[in-house]
């Protein structure tokens, strides 16, 4: 069984890379034909090139996640170890790696890959911790940076923090995100994810 399902997500990872993927590539040629075509204005050209960017950083997301739609992520070790190494800050981990309940484990790492790109992306924060632990009872993880923090409206604007906030009701898990706590200055993400819930993939 667990072999049929392996196979079936391997298939799944290879459609979407000859179809959605190879499209999303074709549209990121036909973005630099434009931005260096000489009758485009230069706010435009501008503009071209930023959506360009967030193309290409879709892009590589996407082929990330199909990686790891076709290898099964059973446990996080590597995933936030991998993750947090491409901060280029200092990043302290404590991994007490057990795991996942079954069916968790995909959208539990895309909500600490979302977690580390908004370290990289919005904190300007110089030192990140991440401590995962597990138990028979439950997993939980908290992801924290000395950066700038976050605001209430920082928090409805940003997409990517409604993305996890979902995820996490999904896996009927809890999500919280808030400044560090005893004044310091970053913010903390904590997930918590109790055994006993039945998720589906």
């Amino acid at each position: 069984m667990e072999q049929d399902i392996m196979a079936e997500r391997a298939r799944v990872a290879r459609e979407i890379h000859d179809g959605i993927a190879q499209q999303i590539a074709a549209l990121g040629y036909d973005l630099d034909a434009l931005s260096t075509h000489p009758g485009v204005n230069p706010l435009a050209r501008v503009e071209t090139r930023r959506i360009r960017a967030e193309l290409s950083e879709t892009l590589l997301d996407l082929r990330e996640r199909m990686h790891h739609l076709a290898h099964d992520p059973i446990t996080l070790r590597s995933e936030i170890e991998s993750l947090f190494a491409h901060l280029g800050i200092p990043a302290h981990l404590d991994i007490n790696e057990e795991r996942l309940p079954d069916g968790t484990g995909w959208q539990v790492h895309a909500i600490v890959h979302e977690a580390v790109r908004n370290i990289a992306q919005h904190s300007h924060a110089t030192e990140a911790w991440c401590q995962y632990s597990a138990s028979p009872q439950s997993v939980q993880i908290i992801i924290e940076d000395n950066g700038v923090g976050i605001s209430s409206g920082q928090e409805v604007e940003r997409r990517g923090i409604t993305g996890m906030k979902e995820r996490a009701t999904l896996l009927g898990a809890k999500f919280q995100i808030q400044n560090r706590l005893g004044g310091e200055p970053g913010c903390r993400v904590t997930l918590s994810l109790v055994r006993n819930i039945q998720c589906e993939r």
